[in-house]
């Protein structure tokens, strides 16, 4: 009498969702996974590294730091990496060592560092499809066509500014040099990704990525080299023009 009366009173709501809890469909929302996707894993799947990479000191311990200051250790990453490619990039041409290029390397990277992890992080989590083939695609396609632009526009504009350029310049430099840096990125960084989301567990993607990023800057490090040596040319033109413009004036 006393279960009878208290399913009488009792709300048919609360049944219902209890049914719906325990269902597969509320298990599938929770995890931040499409409808329709009953398989589809949280993230694309990836292997472990073999044990004998794991147990490398060095690589325990940045996985340890990653693991305990995410950002931290990003920053540090980041900024490594823009200061070597610069470096890189001074030694392999003729012209003196400029010790200021580095330190705008450091800025740059430093800068980058936690946007550009939110947003590896944001992919990693997301568009993760039953069909790991179209997972796939679709993270190195937003990665081509989103972030890879925004990034080498902030790298060509940054380094404009912090070498006390305007807005013109760095205009043109951006009209210069995306286009031919973002075509060729389509030659490393599509197979690059893919082989990270593929094989490379999380914790060590930036790691990878990092090493890789080092050649990459070095590149790019070189082109905002040659659009200076470009620019600098281009002004002694604009200051030759105006003096010789000056002396017809002053014969007229």
């Amino acid at each position: 009498m006393k279960t009878q009366a208290w399913r009488q009173n009792t709300p048919r709501t609360t049944f219902r969702t209890s049914w719906w809890q325990k269902s597969g469909q509320c298990r599938r929302y929770a995890n931040g996974r499409p409808e329709g996707s009953h398989n589809a894993p949280a993230t694309v799947p990836s292997p472990t590294l073999p044990a004998g990479l794991i147990s490398l000191g060095p690589l325990q311990a940045y996985g340890r730091m990653q693991k305990r200051s995410p950002y931290i250790t990003q920053i540090c990453t980041s900024a490594t990496i823009f200061y070597l490619g610069d470096l890189i990039s001074q030694t392999i041409t003729a012209k003196p060592y400029e010790p200021l290029s580095g330190l705008r390397g450091l800025i740059i990277g430093a800068g980058l560092a936690v946007p550009g992890y939110t947003w590896f992080m944001w992919l990693a989590r997301n568009f993760n499809y039953a069909s790991w083939p179209r997972s796939l695609a679709t993270k190195v396609l937003l990665q081509q066509m989103v972030f890879m632009p925004l990034v080498q526009t902030y790298f060509f504009s940054m380094q404009t500014f912090l070498s006390a350029g305007g807005l013109d310049e760095a205009r043109r430099k951006i009209v210069d040099a995306v286009p031919v840096t973002w075509v060729n990125s389509w030659k490393v960084w599509p197979l690059v990704m893919g082989f990270t989301f593929t094989y490379v567990p999380m914790q060590y993607r930036s790691l990878f990525n990092a090493l890789v990023g080092t050649c990459w800057q070095t590149y790019l490090s070189w082109v905002n080299q040659k659009m200076k040596a470009i620019e600098a040319t281009k002004g002694d033109e604009r200051a030759s023009a105006a003096l010789g413009a000056r002396s017809v004036q002053q014969a007229a």
